[in-house]
């Protein structure tokens, strides 16, 4: 847990303090936020940050990808910014189509866990009833009810979501779902569409206040209906809000509010909303039965670009809809499990290829995540990475989808995450071959983007060579050049003590922290200089017997970019013990509210049997042995 929230709080420093963050949420992999000020955040120093994966701006939008954690990280953010919520209007320059497909990711992520649980359930209820469990018994009926509970009263999920989206009262907003489900309205609804298929008069029209006609229309599932909805509230409860008198505020406020937005929403935004959402679904399905496989082919092969921005979820309101409508998904839902399972393919591609263990070690799992729908890990941290094998899964992908098309698979369910544990969800007792067919779409993805992988290659990152250790319980060999120094002249400070939990509780390595009482830095060790980031803030050296050494100069430097810092040095360079590398100014450090305290650290401390200060506390001065190694 303390990984998690040092995670967290690397993460909202970096993107200007929780005073910055105007909403956060999170998906399956990302951290995503919206910033007061989106010039505060700093890429390099996020994408940094252990347990980062990386971090980009889709719209609106930053987004920092965790990977399978995300959910633990996110509850440690959660309770740094105070739940997710605003602090102040955002300044954004984006044009619209940004901001609505920000404004759909941050409705509908975070309803994702529900359907795709109560979607699984579902599919296995179906396989049950296959394999003889009846169908009306209590069980059952229980079990189905729960997973058919999520989709048929959407409406009050996404009046939470939007609420807090919106920033508008989440209460109000489930009592306008309320009102749009409430029994006997549906029970209306319903009698009036089955009364219209079955060419009966239509039931006698309901009219608000006596004057203005209600349209009879069913919003169990719907989407579009209560979002605009609460949209309207948002603005209509502020209004009133500003000359209600407070004394009536708490009481009336609502209430004014509720018969604003609610007859609105019943004669004009729910109507309008479910035709308009028709009409879209309609438009879709038309595309693919025109089109066919094609669509599914164009679709496959892009959709991980969508995932790339975020932009994937701008479907779900599309897939959504189909469901609701149909009782079942045949479009978006089959491409994006097959897309999934290409990136995977494409990772266990380079599992069996790669000679790099670390490699193979993050393909391997990342691979498997890929499989169940957590994408991410594989396609940031494996394919887009070597370049290659993403375009492999981009082949696969498309094949894959153009099959799963062409062969009308059908989810009948939120389906878990897209990838192999959605497959209940396509189980069908009307339909056998359904489900086999949409397996077999699921195996030539990850089939092809496994064969693919290994025909286009990549290029193989190589294991950096270690030294051998030194013999157990034996001192390294005598001679200067063996030992490790004092970078400068300055206090010596107990490492566990400093401001940066990752160094205080050597995850880094063993070593000794540094208060400097002069600008000059010297190399502490003769060897070459194997690291030196543009920001010039850290210095990792090679020493000649092996001994990897970090100088990192104050916390949170990366963030000056190099200001302040007048050491000239170059990747590769050749240093003896005690050459003076430059000097850095410690009051601009100081004046930028950052800590100035440098650290010394063993890198490859795991090569020896031990590591340690060679004193503890009191004055030190270059060239003075400050570690010993065993």
């Amino acid at each position: 847990m303390s990984n998690y929230k040092e995670t967290a709080q690397q993460v909202i420093d970096n993107i200007g303090g929780k005073g910055n963050v105007n909403n956060a949420w999170h998906c399956v992999t990302r951290l995503r936020f919206n910033l007061n000020d989106k010039n505060k955040a700093n890429l390099d120093a996020i994408k940094k940050i252990p347990g980062v994966m990386g971090a980009q701006f889709s719209g609106d939008q930053f987004q920092v990808i965790i990977g399978n954690t995300v959910g633990d990280v996110f509850e440690e953010v959660e309770g740094i910014v105070g739940g997710g919520s605003g602090n102040g209007p955002q300044n954004s320059d984006e044009g619209i189509v940004s901001k609505i497909f920000d404004v759909i990711s941050g409705i509908f992520t975070p309803v994702v866990p529900a359907l795709a649980g109560t979607g699984l359930l579902k599919g296995f209820l179906a396989l049950a009833v296959i394999l003889g469990v009846s169908a009306e018994s209590p069980t059952y009926l229980l079990l189905y009810g729960l997973s058919d509970a999520v989709l048929y009263f959407f409406p009050f999920l996404l009046a939470v979501s939007a609420a807090e989206k919106f920033k508008t009262s989440k209460y109000l907003a489930m009592a306008i779902a309320g009102g749009m489900m409430y029994p006997t309205y549906h029970a209306a609804a319903q009698a009036a569409f089955a009364a219209k298929l079955g060419g009966e008069a239509a039931p006698t029209v309901w009219k608000i206040f006596g004057a203005v006609p209600v349209p009879l229309v069913t919003y169990s599932s719907s989407v579009i209906p209560i979002i605009f909805a609460v949209l309207l509230l948002k603005y209509v409860n502020n209004w009133v809000k500003k000359w209600m008198p407070k004394s009536l505020n708490l009481m009336f406020t609502p209430m004014v509010a509720l018969l604003i937005v609610f007859p609105i929403a019943m004669v004009i935004i729910g109507p309008a909303g479910t035709y308009a959402g028709n009409f879209v679904g309609d438009g879709i399905a038309w595309l693919f039965k025109v089109a066919g496989p094609l669509a599914g082919v164009v679709l496959g092969a892009t959709f991980p670009l969508l995932v790339i921005t975020g932009m994937h979820y701008s479907l779900l309101p599309i897939a959504l809809t189909n469901l609701a409508k149909n009782g079942y998904e045949n479009m978006i839902g089959p491409v994006n499990a097959v897309t999934n399972v290409a990136q995977s393919g494409a990772a266990f591609a380079v599992a069996l290829r790669s000679k790099n263990a670390n490699m193979k070690q993050i393909a391997l799992s990342s691979g498997i995540s890929a499989s169940i729908g957590i994408t991410e890990p594989a396609m940031y941290g494996v394919n887009l990475k070597l370049r290659r094998p993403f375009y492999a899964a981009l082949a696969g992908g498309g094949i894959a989808g153009g099959f799963a098309i062409f062969m009308n698979t059908r989810s009948f369910g939120g389906g878990g995450m897209p990838g192999f544990l959605s497959i209940p969800a396509y189980i069908n007792a009307d339909d056998r071959m359904n489900v086999i067919w949409f397996i077999v779409a699921l195996l030539i993805s990850w089939v092809l983007s496994f064969i693919f992988t290994l025909i286009l290659g990549f290029e193989d990152e190589v294991d950096q060579p270690v030294t051998a250790p030194a013999e157990a319980s034996e001192p390294v060999e005598a001679g200067e050049k063996h030992r490790i120094f004092s970078p400068m002249n300055g206090q010596l400070v107990e490492l566990k003590t400093v401001p940066d939990e990752t160094f205080a509780s050597e995850l880094v390595g063993k070593g000794v922290a540094i208060q400097a009482s002069d600008e000059n830095v010297y190399s502490p060790v003769s060897g070459t200089v194997m690291m030196f980031p543009e920001s010039k803030h850290a210095i990792g050296f090679l020493g000649d017997n092996g001994v990897e050494v970090l100088v990192h100069i104050g916390i949170d430097t990366v963030e000056l970019g190099g200001e302040g810092f007048d050491l000239d040095l170059t990747q590769g360079q050749r240093v003896e013990k005690g050459q003076l590398l430059g000097k850095v100014d410690y009051n601009l450090i100081k004046e930028k509210g950052l800590s100035t305290v440098t650290m010394v650290i063993v890198t490859n401390t795991p090569n020896y049997f031990d590591v340690s200060p060679a004193q503890q506390d009191g004055v030190i001065f270059k060239e003075e042995e400050i570690i010993h190694i065993i």
